[in-house]
């Protein structure tokens, strides 16, 4: 996101439902990185819940007082979706849109120039490591794993969308 706004310019974070959890943790996660960049310039942060539907009436709404906006980061894809559908619908098909999970319709965004990028959290690869665990546990009595483990997200760009598919790569 940062390398597309080129460090700067106004942008608005959609939030996922503020009493979970996970929504705190990715805002977090993106200000870690975005409050670096004297230049990037937060205009508008609203929550609209994990939802399509929400997130597009949110974004309808707030580029009302902010045509100028250079780029919408998403704590899903799909709040970043429901963003690109008011953008298009607003003539504004220029704002840069990323969205958070990887999922399918996200990547066909990405194919079809609607999403600039997705963070791809392997679910494919988190089930069958848990099928895995679970029936080494269950039949060795451990795993053999520490009981925490950090799975590495994938950045997913119109350059290597083709090599992705249902929550993984192909």
């Amino acid at each position: 996101f940062v390398r597309l706004m080129n460090e700067k310019g106004d942008y608005v974070e959609l939030t996922g439902r503020e009493s979970d959890t996970n929504a705190g943790i990715r805002t977090r996660g993106f200000h870690d990185v975005l409050d670096k960049y004297d230049g990037l310039k937060p205009v508008s942060r609203q929550s609209a819940n994990w939802s399509q539907a929400e997130a597009f009436q949110k974004v309808e709404t707030i580029i009302q007082g902010n045509r100028n906006i250079k780029g919408i980061i998403a704590g899903n894809d799909t709040m970043a979706l429901g963003a690109v559908a008011a953008l298009k619908n607003a003539g504004l098909e220029k704002v840069i849109v990323v969205g958070f999970d990887g999922s399918p319709d996200a990547i066909a965004s990405i194919r079809s120039g609607g999403l600039k990028a997705t963070v791809l959290q392997p679910a494919a690869t988190i089930a069958r490591l848990a099928v895995d665990q679970a029936h080494k546990f269950l039949t060795a009595g451990s795993t053999g794993a520490p009981e925490k483990q950090s799975i590495d997200c994938e950045l997913v760009t119109s350059a290597n969308a083709d090599q992705f598919g249902l929550f993984g790569r192909k």
